[in-house]
C-alpha cells in the first residue's frame, strides 16, 4: 500500500481515553511525509537519470549498430574489392601471358624464316661463286688456248682456207665446250658437298 505525503499530512486517527498526544503525532507525521516527500523527488531524480541513460545506452547501442553495419558493409565491400581486383589481375596475367606467347611464337617463326631465307642466300651464293669461278676458268682456259696464238699469227695472204682447216677449227670449238661443261658439272658436285 503506498503513502502520498499528502495523505500522512491528512490522517485522522481516533480519539481514545488516555491517548496519544495529538501535537507529537502531528510532528512525526509531518516529519515522515517530509521523508517520504524527499524519497518521492530523490526517486524521481534518480528515475529521470535512469531514462537519461537509458536514452544514452540506447543511443550509443544505435550508434554501435550502425557502425557495426558499417564496418559489416566496409568488410564486405573490402572482399568484393578484393576478390574482384585478384579476378581482373588473373585476367590480366592470362592476357599477358597470351600476348607474350604470340609474341614469342611470332618472333620464332620470324627467326625460322630469317634463317631459311639466309640459308636460301647462302646456297645460291655458293652457286652463284661455283659458276662464276668456272665462267672464269673458262674464259681464262679460252685465253691460254693455243687457237689464240694461232689466229694472232695467221696470215691470211699467206695461207688459203681450206675446209678442212674450218673442220680442225670447228672439232677445238667443240673439245673447248666440252671441257667447260665438264668443269660446271664438277663445280656443281663440289659445291653441293660443302
Amino acid at each position: 500500500m503506498a503513502f502520498t505525503p499528502e495523505e500522512i499530512k491528512q490522517k485522522e486517527f481516533s480519539r481514545v481515553h488516555k491517548g496519544l498526544d495529538e501535537t507529537e503525532v502531528r510532528e512525526y507525521l509531518q516529519t515522515l511525509s517530509n521523508e517520504i516527500e524527499k524519497l518521492k523527488a530523490d526517486k524521481e531524480q534518480l528515475q529521470t537519470l535512469i531514462n537519461d541513460k537509458d536514452e544514452n545506452i540506447n543511443r550509443f547501442k544505435a550508434v554501435e549498430n550502425t557502425i557495426s553495419e558499417a564496418l559489416l558493409q566496409a568488410q564486405k565491400a573490402g572482399e568484393e574489392t578484393k576478390h574482384t581486383a585478384i579476378l581482373r589481375a588473373d585476367a590480366i596475367v592470362k592476357e599477358a601471358e597470351g600476348r607474350s606467347d604470340q609474341i614469342i611464337n611470332d618472333a620464332l617463326q620470324k627467326a625460322r624464316h630469317i634463317s631459311f631465307q639466309t640459308e636460301d642466300m647462302k646456297r645460291q651464293s655458293k652457286v652463284f661463286r661455283s659458276r662464276f669461278r668456272m665462267l672464269v676458268e673458262a674464259q681464262l682456259d679460252l685465253l691460254k688456248n693455243k687457237d689464240w696464238d694461232y689466229l694472232l699469227n695467221y696470215d691470211v695472204d699467206q695461207q688459203k682456207v681450206t675446209e678442212e682447216n674450218i673442220d680442225i677449227l670447228n672439232k677445238e670449238e667443240e673439245n673447248n665446250q666440252e671441257q667447260i661443261n665438264n668443269q660446271s658439272v664438277k663445280s656443281e658436285e663440289d659445291t653441293s658437298k660443302e
